[in-house]
């Protein structure tokens, strides 16, 4: 996945970046920053960074998508816009076969486990956003070959939950 970061409407360039369910690294001018992600009881989401190992401090922000490929994030006063271009057809997560979360999520439940034959249309994971749950099918008739998920997991979007092996 290639990344541009838009600060305050300047585009920066990122030394590093790394991506996890519910957190980001990266370096910029050669400061490490990392931010995390909680979900509160009442639903919505902790936003935190990292001001020294193991030392996080709450920051005030937001984020919300501003466009088809573009997802803008508020943290005080900066502003932030990310757009995401997937490349096509890398990877295990790119075919329609395996799920991918729609939108950050918490993972209420998995229906499989590795080694389940199953049948497109089944239900596999069912996440929980925005008070909404949803349950994310088989593309297609397969085997599990890794349920890359547990529940009470949160996921970012676009995070591969299941990944499956077509059947021949």
């Amino acid at each position: 996945m290639n990344k541009t970061l838009v600060i305050n409407g300047a585009e920066v360039t990122l030394e590093s970046l790394e991506q996890k369910a519910g957190s980001v690294h990266f370096s910029y001018n050669g400061k490490a920053y990392a931010f995390r992600s909680t979900r509160a009881e009442d639903g919505s989401f902790v936003l935190e960074e990292e001001l020294t190992p193991g030392v996080w401090q709450r920051d005030s922000g937001g984020a919300w998508k501003s466009g088809k490929e573009t997802r803008t994030v508020q943290v005080g006063g900066l502003e932030a816009r990310i757009t995401e271009t997937l490349a096509a057809n890398t990877g295990p997560a790119a075919g329609a076969l395996s799920p991918l979360a729609p939108m950050p999520g918490l993972v209420r439940q998995v229906l499989v486990k590795k080694g389940d034959k199953v049948a497109k249309g089944q239900t596999l994971v069912v996440i929980e956003a925005m008070k909404l749950q949803l349950a994310l099918p088989a593309g297609g008739d397969g085997v599990v070959e890794a349920v890359l998920v547990k529940e009470g997991e949160l996921v970012a979007e676009g995070a591969e939950l299941v990944t499956l092996k077509g059947s021949a």
